[in-house]
């Protein structure tokens, strides 16, 4: 990678380690609202640099992680949550580990804020599950997110949500 490259990437890491430190733990007072019109103006900032449609949709689907980390959390209503959903969805997953973090992180939202909507975290759950099974027994990858996901099963099962049963 040529060194502006290099410095294009390290620019995007700093800027969005800056926005983790506004809106992260201990941002509790920080409207979900404000937290994501700053990081879709992140976005737009760092979208001005990018040179491919390889980079603008990598910066994208950051961001739009970041939204996620920050909407766990924060975002109080379906229609916050689903904005997030909607938009990574459309962006697609960075790769596997994103998928099974934003498939817990989304049981978890659900087992706390709305548990009638819970059977379609339940799918999401399912299917990075699918998918990690589909790695060779023994990998780190399949072993922690498999690791990951036993324990988001473990904390929503405390708090009495458990999967739809199947008739």
């Amino acid at each position: 990678m040529k060194p502006s490259r290099e410095l294009f990437w390290q620019r995007i890491v700093e800027e969005r380690h800056e926005a983790f430190m506004a809106f992260g733990p201990g941002s509790e007072r920080v409207p979900f609202e404000t937290a994501e019109r700053e990081y879709l103006a992140l976005q737009k900032k760092l979208l001005e640099g990018a040179r491919t449609e390889w980079e603008r949709r990598h910066i994208k689907r950051l961001i739009a992680h970041d939204i996620l980390n920050v909407a766990h959390p924060h975002a109080k209503s379906w229609e916050e949550f689903s904005r997030v959903l909607r938009r990574i969805k459309r962006l697609g997953f960075i790769d596997l580990e994103n998928q099974v973090h934003t498939a817990c992180l989304t049981l978890l939202w659900m087992s706390d804020h709305d548990r009638d909507r819970a059977p379609m975290a339940w799918a999401m759950v399912e299917d990075a599950e699918r998918r990690l099974r589909r790695i060779r027994q023994g990998h780190f990858r399949r072993e922690e997110g498999l690791d990951a996901i036993a324990s988001v099963k473990q904390q929503v099962a405390k708090k009495g949500l458990t999967p739809p049963t199947r008739g």
